[in-house]
């Protein structure tokens, strides 16, 4: 894995990096996750429970936030759903909900609608899915 590179930017002008959260409770995949962010030269933020999430996303406005579904506390869709209220601040991160178990399109396309969830990724998640995670937000902002 290298650094991530946006081919797209003009000579002369450094590509930034968005700033990333972490929010997953299970030890093993929030460390899987950290690891391949680390390995794209980004240091991210952790939460490991829904009401740590909202605490880290509030302080820090991070421009992607990696959220899994079900945490404990609180429901990652809800946690989703306070993150789009903040909008009215005029902070609008990306939001890409973490799932083993929301596999169906349907429900993708309900949540979408109803908490503002911009991506879906199927656990276990790969480096490609975390890579075109990175450059959509970096597209987007």
């Amino acid at each position: 894995m290298t650094a991530i590179d946006i081919a797209a930017e003009p000579a002369g002008r450094q590509a930034v990096l968005p700033r990333v959260a972490v929010v997953e409770d299970q030890t093993r995949l929030r460390e899987q996750l950290v690891w391949q962010l680390r390995a794209f030269d980004i240091e991210p933020l952790v939460a490991r429970s829904g009401y740590e999430a909202i605490r880290v996303i509030t302080e820090s406005q991070p421009d992607l936030i990696f959220l899994d579904g079900l945490l404990p506390e609180m429901h990652g869709f809800d946690v989703a759903r306070f993150i789009r209220q903040m909008q009215g601040d005029g902070y609008a991160p990306r939001i890409v909900l973490l799932t083993a178990i929301y596999k169906n399109v349907r429900y993708q396309n309900d949540a979408k609608l109803r908490y503002g969830i911009d991506e879906y990724l199927l656990k276990p998640v790969s480096e490609e899915a975390i890579r075109g995670a990175i450059e959509r937000s970096m597209r987007n902002n």
